[in-house]
């Protein structure tokens, strides 16, 4: 299974495209040979980019499994549904950033692109500080661990 990690630094250009980093183009050919999926988290305030396999194994299947008799559940696919958007990398490994989508993500020239194992992340880089510092940090990663660890051990 491909994946993506590492942080990058690019600036949108006056079209609201980005580059995807070439790492991550390598990591995964379907990002360049197939539709693609943004999405905007509003928990956390960036975009989330999956490859359409990604998308339809983690977002898709799951939402199919929504009660859709329950009004949670069809509220729920609903907001998802109209956070994401299909996006194509251009010839240049460029996607374009939808401005709604830019805007909501507080995105105006520069851009964080994170790899986050399945997905791509891309944040303005101070929410992306804000977010951090919010986590607690340089320690963040050692409570996240810690927690997600312990869980795995009791589980």
């Amino acid at each position: 299974m491909p994946f993506f990690f590492g942080e990058y630094n690019y600036t949108l250009d006056a079209k609201g495209r980005v580059n995807i980093p070439a790492t991550f183009r390598k990591a995964d050919p379907r990002l360049e040979q197939s539709k693609n999926y943004i999405f905007f988290d509003e928990e956390d305030i960036c975009l989330h980019v999956y490859t359409a396999h990604e998308f339809e194994t983690n977002v898709v299947d799951y939402l199919k499994k929504l009660p859709t008799r329950n009004k949670d559940g069809r509220a729920y696919a609903s907001i998802i549904g109209e956070n994401v958007r299909e996006v194509s990398l251009d010839k240049q490994g460029r996607i374009t950033i939808p401005n709604n989508f830019l805007e909501k993500a507080k995105i105006k020239k520069d851009a964080k692109i994170i790899g986050a194992i399945s997905r791509i992340e891309i944040w303005d880089p101070e929410v992306r500080k804000k977010y951090k510092d919010d986590l607690g940090g340089a320690q963040a990663k050692a409570k996240l661990e810690k927690k997600f660890l312990t869980q795995k051990e009791s589980e």
